[in-house]
């Protein structure tokens, strides 16, 4: 087993060995992981982990059925691309076995990580999901139901049924915030957009890191700019973000601010500790909201085709 993946997770997984026997390395990964094999601060797992997801994913990417449709065989098998592959048939059950596998690889990769956000263990566990997003849509918990162990023995690592069924589904979405939505679900947040201005919503006290936190996140989606609103238990806070141009209002001050953010700041560590007066980066002072938008709120409400005076009718309309 240390042979083929190596217990410090450091040795890749050889692409020319038969997808069969590259499932049956992830069954045994997988049942390492509910074993405990690691001690709970050791995440060198991750990296075997994602290994195993690109051996898994190497045919669909070689150009099976999976990428377009055209080596299809009538009785649903597919071509193995690759050195060890070449024109060779994936049978339907095997590729179907593939699919749930790589689900149950990829629920376990997000554990303590996230799609969206920019951590140690993100960034690997996002180009691990871009990598595998088509099969894990394809696939059926049920196909995997073997490795889908209870979590018995100290330091295990499992996945539940209802965490690979979410994961599919996320997979499946079309929405280009789909991922943005379900880490703020993850959160205990809703996230909404009507009219070109996202509403997000929870139990949380202040406003600033979670605005400031949607914002950076959703923008990645939006050149042109995006605009949030944080409403909590008695607070809101509304944020208008284009890189790297900051634009906030917190009541009940109302004034805008204008922050500029620069790499390595993002929107999201600059406020992640809520006091406004520990914040660097403000551009001029605070400006009133009679004396209309700042010019890069401006920039981005035309954007959006949102007319100042409508944007602050939403914002304070009310029952806010």
């Amino acid at each position: 087993m240390r042979t083929l993946v190596g217990r410090d997770a450091s040795a890749a997984l050889p692409l020319p060995l038969p997808l069969p026997l590259r499932l049956v390395v992830a069954h045994l990964f997988v049942q390492l992981l509910a074993a405990g094999a690691w001690d709970e601060d050791d995440h060198s797992w991750r990296h075997g982990l994602r290994l195993l997801l690109e051996a898994l994913t190497a045919e669909a990417e070689g150009g099976t059925a999976e990428a377009d449709g055209s080596t299809a065989e009538a009785d649903g098998s597919t071509a193995e691309a690759g050195p060890s592959g070449a024109g060779a048939q994936i049978p339907h059950e095997t590729r179907r076995r593939r699919d749930a596998v790589a689900a149950v690889l990829m629920t376990l990769l997000l554990q303590d990580a996230t799609l969206t956000g920019g951590g140690e263990h993100d960034v690997p566990a996002a180009r691990a999901w871009t990598v595998a997003r088509a099969l894990i849509a394809c696939a059926e918990p049920a196909e995997a139901e073997d490795l889908l162990i209870p979590p018995e023995q100290a330091r295990a690592r499992v996945a539940a049924w209802s965490e690979v069924a979410r994961l599919i589904a996320l997979a499946q979405e079309d929405d280009p915030h789909a991922e943005v939505i379900e880490e703020l679900a993850g959160a205990g947040l809703s996230a909404t957009c009507e009219d070109g201005l996202w509403e997000i919503t929870g139990t949380f006290g202040n406003p600033l890191p979670v605005v400031t936190r949607a914002a950076e996140r959703l923008g990645r989606h939006h050149a042109g700019g995006v605009l949030v609103r944080a409403r909590g238990r008695s607070r809101w806070a509304f944020a208008a973000w284009a890189a790297p141009h900051l634009v906030l209002l917190s009541p009940p001050a109302r004034v805008w601010r204008t922050y500029r953010i620069r790499p390595p700041a993002t929107a999201e560590s600059r406020f992640s500790g809520g006091d406004l007066s520990a914040v660097p980066g403000r551009v001029g002072a605070p400006a009133p909201l009679r004396a209309g938008p700042p010019q890069a709120l401006r920039t981005i409400l035309a954007e959006a085709g949102l007319p100042y005076p409508d944007l602050i009718r939403r914002l304070f309309a009310p029952g806010i």
